[in-house]
């Protein structure tokens, strides 16, 4: 009888639609759109439901409550659930494994040892910006404790507004703001996509169980995501229709620019996951949960679906065309 009924909630689950949830309507999410309303998750077979979450904890709160199948967002949420015992918690892909954030001052600092001594905002201590943050300032032989002075601004747009006011110095910008910052005649000091930094900020999570008795869809999603990416790259025009109706963002250069950059730095072919994108994840969280550090990254990964699709040849199929 168990059997027949663990049968019957996996025929149940294959028939409704994934629900995936993304965390803001920012440009790295474009291929899970795109994926969507270009019809690709259709085309490979799986039917997917969108659904926009803003609020983290809400959002993990409805996927643990299986109101989500597929948990869209930053690193940190999964192993923080992870570390109060969610173990059943993995990793299936990720579009981003960089912190796609840069460092302005003003016209006067001709680069980032001029920022010793200064006031340095970011949106909030402990957030990812934070964390990117204080760490490219160790890499560059400055000591975020002692050197500069952090600052918890708030929202991001926040910061140029800081700058300009004269309560910050120095301001750590994600797209489209580091645009804003370029046009009001502030000087890029660093740009931490091109520190060699890897960091999991945008990646899917699941529950492993599901993952496995799922597989079969969730290498569907993983396909519509990867052709996608495809259609990103050969489909200028059409993608920034769709990245212009999702961020309602009307500005053609900002959509232009931000379009650009993503599709030549962040997005790759295959939106995989290695465990070295988790380690700086696993740092930010031990620095509240010493813990953190006991966990192996490759704990945190359910790889299989990823895998059987490039060994599949479906990527080198897709780009030889």
């Amino acid at each position: 009888m168990i059997f027949l009924l663990a049968r019957a909630d996996i025929s149940l689950a294959q028939k409704r639609p994934l629900r995936a949830s993304y965390p803001a309507p920012t440009t790295v999410y474009l291929p899970l759109w795109v994926a969507k309303d270009a019809g690709f998750f259709t085309k490979q077979g799986v039917d997917v439901e969108l659904v926009h979450v803003g609020s983290s904890p809400i959002a993990m709160a409805a996927f643990l409550a299986g109101e989500i199948d597929i948990l869209g967002g930053g690193g940190s949420s999964g192993p923080n659930a992870y570390l109060r015992g969610q173990r059943d918690l993995a990793f299936f892909a990720s579009m981003n494994n960089k912190f796609v954030f840069s460092i302005y001052g003003p016209p006067t600092m001709a680069n980032l040892s001029a920022v010793r001594g200064k006031r340095i905002g970011v949106t909030r201590f402990g957030g990812t910006m934070d964390f990117a943050t204080r760490h490219f300032l160790r890499l560059s032989g400055l000591d975020p404790a002692r050197d500069v002075a952090m600052v918890q601004v708030g929202r991001v747009q926040d910061i140029l507004s800081a700058m300009a006011a004269g309560s910050v110095d120095v301001g750590t910008m994600a797209f489209p703001y580091d645009i804003k910052a370029r046009e009001s005649g502030y000087r890029e000091l660093a740009d931490l996509a091109q520190s060699g930094a890897r960091y999991a900020s945008s990646s899917f999570l699941g529950k492993r169980q599901f993952l496995a008795q799922q597989k079969p869809r969730i290498e569907s999603f993983v396909r519509g995501l990867i052709e996608a990416i495809h259609f990103i790259r050969t489909r200028r025009d059409e993608g920034i229709k769709i990245l212009a109706r999702y961020t309602r963002m009307s500005d053609m250069n900002i959509l232009q620019q931000t379009y650009d950059f993503h599709s030549r730095v962040i997005w790759p072919r295959v939106p995989e996951l290695q465990p070295e994108d988790l380690k700086l994840v696993l740092e930010e969280l031990a620095d509240a949960n010493p813990k953190a550090r006991e966990i192996d990254p490759a704990e945190l990964i359910y790889g299989a679906a990823i895998k059987d699709v490039v060994a599949s040849g479906f990527v080198e199929k897709l780009y030889a065309r």
